[in-house]
């Protein structure tokens, strides 16, 4: 589906990238649990309600919904991550799941659908955020609410800055990662009122992983961080020599016995 967009769509707003890493993000689910947990309990649900989430990837927080509602939507541009919410579906006889593969600024529903939308580490990525806005409006049910999750500035999470902080000193020459948009509160809350939503607030929230050895932590993101995924198959050939000087850089910041790192994200609740 082709859409209009304020600027050349950027790697991380492609579908293949997201397909690329599809099956490790898969395998990852547990790791946004806690946040997609929160999501729920900020928003409340009921048991006929009918619930949107965008971006879903392979679906942490539609399988987390599905028991406490009618039914989810369940939609990605990505069909390798759409692919792989199929699959678990199929395997755990989740048959309130309707997985699609659908652009979130042009969303293929009627008015009024549903009773709650959720968008959980997406929405920086949308070429036109405020369509996007427009768009879960359009589709919410007078009085439904809409919970946007996106990721607090780097420092706040050491998670994602050691695999940033190893790229940086391996690959100086690589450009900066590009400073995320909707990484404060006063940013959400204000994009989201702008949008027309109506008693916006946003609600920080840091879960932590733990990582038991830098080798568990290269392998974790090689295989469903994006930014690595994407080096990964620029350098090619080359990757074998790169991934070791990652290991070794990597390995000063994660501790021999592992470690906990930590993400902060805001979450971010408004109602139509």
């Amino acid at each position: 589906m082709t859409t209009p967009m304020q600027s050349p769509p950027g790697p991380m707003q492609q579908p293949e990238t997201w397909t690329a890493t599809a099956a490790g993000y898969a395998e990852i689910v547990g790791h946004f649990g806690p946040y997609s947990e929160k999501a729920l309990s900020l928003v409340g649900l009921r048991s006929t309600d009918h619930v949107l989430d965008i971006a879903t990837g392979p679906g942490t927080l539609a399988f987390l919904a599905a028991p406490r509602v009618a039914r989810v939507k369940a939609i990605d541009f990505s069909p390798g991550m759409i692919e792989e919410l199929a699959r678990r579906a199929a395997r755990e006889g989740v048959t309130n799941i309707d997985g699609l593969v659908m652009d979130a600024q042009a969303l293929e529903f009627v008015g009024q659908s549903f009773d709650a939308v959720f968008c959980m580490f997406g929405f920086m990525f949308f070429p036109d955020r405020a369509r996007t806005f427009r768009e879960i409006r359009r589709v919410l049910r007078p009085g439904g609410r809409a919970l946007i999750g996106t990721w607090a500035p780097i420092e706040r999470r050491p998670l994602m800055k050691v695999a940033f902080d190893a790229m940086a000193e391996v690959l100086p020459q690589l450009p900066p990662p590009v400073k995320g948009d909707l990484q404060s509160p006063e940013d959400c809350v204000r994009e989201m009122s702008e949008a027309g939503f109506t008693a916006v607030s946003a609600h920080p929230f840091t879960a932590t992983t733990r990582v038991d050895s830098a080798e568990q932590y290269l392998d974790l993101m090689a295989r469903s961080g994006a930014p690595l995924v994407l080096l990964k198959k620029k350098l090619g050939d080359a990757w074998a020599a790169t991934e070791q000087r990652l290991l070794a850089a990597i390995s000063r910041q994660i501790p021999d016995g592992g470690i906990d790192l930590a993400a902060e994200a805001i979450l971010t609740v408004g109602s139509a």
